[in-house]
């Protein structure tokens, strides 16, 4: 957090996106990762260990917490535990053609839809799913509690599939009782959440189990293009950092006694290896004058300074440079 804040905040003044962690994060307690990460800005995209995966808990409203996201309280056993105790080897293969992602699709509807983007706060407003001039959900509760009318039959081109997927008949049905359709309860037995369609989220509202709350669906489209192209950049920076030329993982290349200095120590490493990083970019993006290769030029320190080069990559050594050398 104290990177985080330094980046956003007060010293760089860097914008605010999205915000990828991996389970070691996603298992702090709110207060010392989630809340203070919202309210400076940033949108969380996270995993989780597989026993905390499924039903996450519930909130004052009446809505569930699966899988980080708020959904209806009705929504079906078959979609809320979809990803109950998922192994990770299941989670990585999860793809089109994988059941797991059909049932995923299908908990989409139910999740509860944003009415309000986050304020300077991260307090963010969130709606019922039947709820609204375009409710993902057909839900007889919602009509019976809110005295709604019943939709006037329309005529429906089949050939337009806009008109067609926003057709009543074309929206999942949620599941209530029978009882309960035959006998409403009074309104004040009802969830929250059912009674009062908006509800207001605030950084850390949720008590402890807001550290698993995100702000995309787990496992669907929007998620993996958030979060694997993130995994896969942090994953090539530790292989960088555990080869040979560094490796930090070496202890032999930290020989100081002490938890300080190995620390120290860890943290210069880490330095060297981001201005390696630096070096290379610059190596291969910056454009220079070819008359800059010259014997005097790169007599200094031994190295060749990058050329122009459509693909990015300098040309071969050139030949009269080299008997010279």
């Amino acid at each position: 957090m104290h990177a985080l804040t330094r980046l956003a905040a007060h010293s760089l003044g860097l914008p605010v996106g999205l915000l990828a962690a991996d389970r070691a994060y996603t298992d702090q307690l709110p207060a010392h990762f989630a809340v203070p990460a919202r309210r400076l800005g940033y949108q969380l995209v996270l995993d989780y260990k597989q026993e905390h995966r499924g039903l996450q808990g519930s909130t004052a409203s009446g809505a569930l917490l699966v899988d980080g996201s708020l959904a209806c309280p009705a929504m079906p056993d078959a979609l809320v535990h979809a990803t109950t105790d998922l192994d990770d080897k299941a989670v990585r293969e999860v793809g089109e053609d994988n059941p797991i992602s059909q049932l995923l699709a299908a908990r989409a509807p139910f999740f509860l839809k944003r009415k309000q983007n986050p304020d300077p706060h991260g307090t963010i407003r969130l709606q019922c799913p039947a709820a609204g001039p375009s409710p993902s959900v057909s839900c007889a509760r919602f009509h019976q509690v809110h005295q709604t009318a019943a939709a006037r039959p329309v005529t429906v081109d089949l050939t337009n599939p806009r008109a067609t997927a926003a057709h009543t008949a074309a929206k999942p049905t949620v599941p209530i009782p029978a009882a309960e359709r035959l006998r409403p309860p009074p309104p004040e037995q009802l969830p929250k959440i059912c009674r009062r369609p908006t509800v207001t989220v605030h950084p850390g509202g949720l008590g402890k189990i807001d550290k698993f709350r995100q702000d995309r669906h787990y496992l669907q489209p929007s998620w993996q293009d958030a979060y694997r192209p993130a995994r896969a950049n942090i994953e090539g920076l530790n292989g960088r950092a555990k080869s040979h030329g560094v490796n930090i993982a070496d202890p032999a290349r930290r020989l100081a006694h002490g938890r300080v200095a190995q620390t120290i120590l860890l943290a210069l490493m880490v330095f060297t290896i981001n201005l390696d990083i630096l070096r290379s970019w610059t190596q291969t993006n910056t454009l220079v004058d070819h008359d800059a290769f010259t014997v005097e030029n790169i007599e200094g320190d031994g190295q060749r300074p990058p050329v122009s080069s459509t693909s990015g990559i300098p040309p071969p050594a050139d030949t009269r440079i080299t008997q010279a050398t």
